[in-house]
């Protein structure tokens, strides 16, 4: 996410952070896994750049997995949940382009990473600074700075290692802004491909949840206030499976299982389409304790559960006039609560379709609605290539709370998926950290959690061909609104920006940058009049974009730190934009009206 900046001189503030990792720790680790890519590690002599000795990997050997080769250094010094740290390394390629992972992560299941970021050089040495937040608190070896190596045949080389930690004397947002700061993005073109659109875009909408967690209210201050100032293009609800039937063959429509119906009202007069998702079922039907993770539903309970499923889902129709038009198991390949096997995820769909056609329903199962996108194609192809579930099945979906931490295949096989099987791909869960809730303080109330989840819209839409972006939660979890405001968060303008580039019917067009400090994303309307949305983690500079219809009038917002403004501005006679940018800034650039001669 954040990206190669010049050498970087925090004054006096650098005596205020101390190393995590060993001095030595380049030297006296050894390189795994380089049997997997045929690669050869050894130490190299280097100088000039305040480090004497470098590492040199050649890898010789293709590999699906990009850890196939790493170096992973554990830490020497404690770690809190929270502290800022900032990551340096120097790179090159020894005969041409070196390519790498850094990642600092736990060193044992579930691998939890604080930051992984994409690190591409020439032949000449070019530094790296990385800046990230802890995400738990660690213990000396209980974390580690990894460096995967296996991205094809190369030869690299990698010195001047180091990871130092500010603690909670200086923020996250601090130690960007001094780099950033440092690192002016000069002027960047931007242009975009209009000639070959991707995906129409549904738009953006959230997930409307609190129902499941126990709330009898339909909608809360937060929910309220989302629907009257964003536009809430697709709605996710829980089905609270455990309230609706507690007892086999007792069916509760009041308390849990009544917000929840409730809630379907308010979304379905808003027109908004509704994909309903079960979280925790009742003891009855899947034993152990109530909102127990990783529990499987027993095949000989799968006719009890499909059958209550379909009696809320008539009850919908029947008594509130809701037609829910898809349903899934939230995050059935993780379990929380049901866990599902794609085998037999498959057996209950095949059992479940014709229970819902007899009852005149017409609601589909999503195909996935997995808890990351790593695990999207793997647990859907079998849904998908079993012609006796083809008629049961809707759109692929899946959560994006890994999108920073997995690496671009990941998210462009799901496209990829999507393509093949001609079907939809929806992104349920829009986030970039599930542990977010438990970071000190209001994250959510802050610029740097907006402006990350920028780069998590972007890059999911970009690479997964995702047509609906559903952001976790338009309710109080994960807030994007102050409840006692009730007052925005930057987050919700962020989203109200991105919203008006990717609303209902555009389409998708990529862009060419310059500079690897912005990232640019855009979308064609029906008469082809461009919109994008532009993230800048550098400094300040200056984008010259490109594509856009002649001397068009066109609304500009620019969000940072400080806030954010609106202007009007005209494009060139050639169809250019100008766009001044401040450090750290999130910019979407929309046409208004007609440009002159239309």
């Amino acid at each position: 996410m954040f990206l190669a900046v010049p050498a970087l001189c925090l004054g006096s503030q650098a005596t205020k952070a101390s190393p995590v990792l060993a001095q030595d720790a380049l030297f006296t680790t050894r390189v795994e896994g380089l049997q997997a890519t045929n690669a050869t590690s050894n130490l190299i002599d280097a100088s000039g750049h305040g480090f004497t000795t470098a590492l040199q990997v050649i890898v010789r050997k293709n590999s699906a997995r990009t850890n196939a080769t790493q170096l992973t250094l554990p830490i020497s010094a404690p770690v809190k949940a929270g502290d800022t740290l900032l990551a340096t390394f120097w790179l090159r390629g020894q005969h041409g382009s070196a390519h790498l992972e850094f990642l600092f992560e736990i060193s044992r299941s579930p691998w939890t990473k604080s930051v992984i970021y994409d690190a591409k050089a020439g032949q000449i040495w070019h530094r790296f600074q990385v800046p990230f937040s802890a995400a738990d608190s660690y213990s000396p070896g209980q974390a580690m700075a990894s460096f995967r190596f296996a991205f094809g045949p190369q030869s690299i080389e990698l010195g001047g290692i180091d990871v130092v930690n500010f603690g909670a004397s200086r923020s996250l947002n601090w130690l960007c802004n001094e780099l950033s700061t440092e690192s002016p993005i000069g002027t960047v073109p931007v242009s975009f491909d209009t000639k070959h659109p991707l995906q129409t875009m549904l738009g953006l909408g959230g997930d409307f949840c609190q129902a499941r967690y126990g709330s009898t209210e339909a909608m809360d201050v937060v929910g309220h206030y989302v629907l009257h100032h964003l536009h809430v293009a697709h709605a996710r609800v829980g089905l609270p499976l455990n309230y609706w039937e507690p007892k086999q063959g007792e069916d509760h429509d009041d308390g849990q299982a009544a917000a929840s119906f409730q809630t379907l009202v308010l979304l379905a007069k808003r027109k908004i389409p509704i994909v309903l998702s079960v979280w925790e079922g009742p003891e009855w039907l899947v034993g152990d304790s109530p909102k127990q993770s990783g529990r499987s539903l027993p095949p000989s309970q799968y006719r009890a559960c499909i059958e209550a499923i379909a009696r809320y889902l008539v009850l919908a129709r029947d008594k509130y006039g809701v037609q829910v038009d898809d349903l899934s198991f939230n995050e059935p390949d993780y379990g929380v609560n049901f866990k599902f096997t794609p085998q037999t995820m498959d057996d209950f769909i095949r059992q479940a379709g014709p229970v819902f056609l007899r009852a005149g329903l017409k609601t589909k199962f999503l195909v996935g609605d997995t808890g990351g996108g790593s695990t999207v194609a793997p647990f859907a192809r079998t849904l998908l290539e079993d012609p006796s579930v083809r008629d049961y099945v809707g759109p692929i979906a899946f959560h994006s709370w890994d999108a920073m931490s997995v690496a671009d295949a990941d998210y462009n096989a799901i496209g990829a998926l999507g393509v093949k099987f001609d079907k939809p791909v929806w992104c349920l869960e829009c986030g970039y950290d599930s542990g977010l809730w438990q970071r000190q303080g209001n994250p959510f109330a802050t610029w740097d959690n907006a402006f990350r989840l920028a780069f998590a819209y972007e890059k999911t839409i970009r690479l997964s061909g995702a047509s609906v972006m559903d952001y976790w939660t338009y309710q109080d979890n994960y807030p994007i609104v102050d409840k006692n405001g009730p007052k925005p968060y930057p987050s919700l303008g962020v989203i109200e920006q991105i919203e008006t580039v990717f609303g209902f019917g555009q389409r998708v067009v990529r862009a060419a940058v310059s500079s690897p400090d912005v990232r640019a994303l855009g979308t064609i309307n029906g008469k082809g009049a461009l919109s994008v949305l532009l993230v800048n983690s550098g400094g300040a500079g200056r984008l010259i974009v490109s594509g856009f219809k002649l001397n068009s009038p066109m609304s500009l917002v620019i969000r940072d730190q400080f806030g954010g403004k609106l202007l009007r501005r005209r494009t060139s006679s050639l169809g250019v934009l100008v766009v001044d940018v401040p450090t750290r800034a999130v910019i979407t650039v929309v046409p208004v009206g007609e440009p002159e001669g239309a």
